[in-house]
């Protein structure tokens, strides 16, 4: 029985079947002014966690408008008010831009939420994000991630991280694990791999690894088991894959996460199928 997944992927208000993905990735169960600092209206992205998604609705309006480093985007609150996310959300969502190397915070009279100074991962992820975003650029962007995961997994295993830093991977595999549909098995299967490759080291290539993430997930991808294939088993078989991963990765053991890296690719590594829908 194959283990591999039909991808689907809304392209300009198409839909276009571009490629097969693993089945270990792919299973069920306006702006305004304030005071004088402008403030940014933000385009939302359709799927993705809440935080994720304001996250990525940010980086978008800070590549879009070109924003210069220093550009003031607003205190936590007024970005809540603009993305409509909780305060928590925002703090999230900030967190994760901060990580990312994208914004910085002050304090203080004038303070608030701004456009950090670029590093060289930041002007690279900058430059993928003009990706167009269409079936191919999709594919491709899966393809180049197969080739750079097990070296994500194993360099996310590469150092001891203190407990409270794995705390949004083991969120990740919990959400991962409670999917109870492929649609949302596979959100949730990007967002696992994007926690674990906030743990690799190498500022370049979890730059390039995320920034690939965040093309697929803009396509807002859907799924259809192939003929032949058990939902449950599947389900079972690929919950198992992924938790070893973070089982290695919180042990802090290169040797094991190269295992179940290993493990992961041979369920399913995405491939192209050559097939397209009208």
């Amino acid at each position: 029985m194959s283990d591999m997944l039909e991808v689907q992927y809304a392209v300009d208000g198409s839909t276009v079947s571009s490629r097969a993905v693993g089945a270990a990735d792919s299973v069920p169960p306006a702006g305004r002014e304030i005071g004088a600092a402008p403030i940014l209206a933000f385009d939302m992205p359709k799927r993705a966690s809440r935080a994720e998604a304001a996250a990525q609705a940010v980086e978008r309006r800070i590549v879009a408008d070109a924003l210069r480093p220093g550009t003031r985007l607003g205190t936590r609150r007024e970005l809540g008010d603009l993305l409509a996310v909780a305060p928590s959300t925002v703090s999230e969502a900030i967190k994760l831009l901060e990580d990312r190397g994208r914004v910085l915070t002050r304090t203080g009279p004038g303070g608030g939420v701004f456009v950090a100074e670029p590093g060289v991962g930041v002007r690279l992820a900058r430059s993928m994000m003009h990706v167009s975003g269409s079936a191919g650029d999709v594919a491709d962007a899966l393809e180049v991630r197969d080739i750079l995961e097990t070296a994500v997994i194993v360099g996310a295993a590469a150092a001891v991280h203190p407990a409270a830093r794995l705390t949004n991977l083991n969120q990740a595999m919990r959400s991962l694990r409670a999917a109870t549909d492929m649609a949302e098995f596979y959100r949730r299967n990007l967002e696992f791999h994007a926690e674990v490759a906030a743990l690799c080291r190498n500022e370049m290539l979890h730059t390039i690894y995320r920034s690939l993430l965040a093309i697929v997930q803009a396509r807002e991808p859907r799924l259809a088991l192939l003929p032949g294939q058990d939902a449950r088993k599947l389900h079972a078989q690929r919950t198992r894959v992924h938790q070893d991963i973070v089982d290695a990765i919180t042990k802090g053991d290169p040797v094991t996460a190269r295992a179940a890296a290993r493990a992961h690719a041979k369920r399913g590594h995405a491939v192209r199928t050559g097939k397209q829908d009208a």
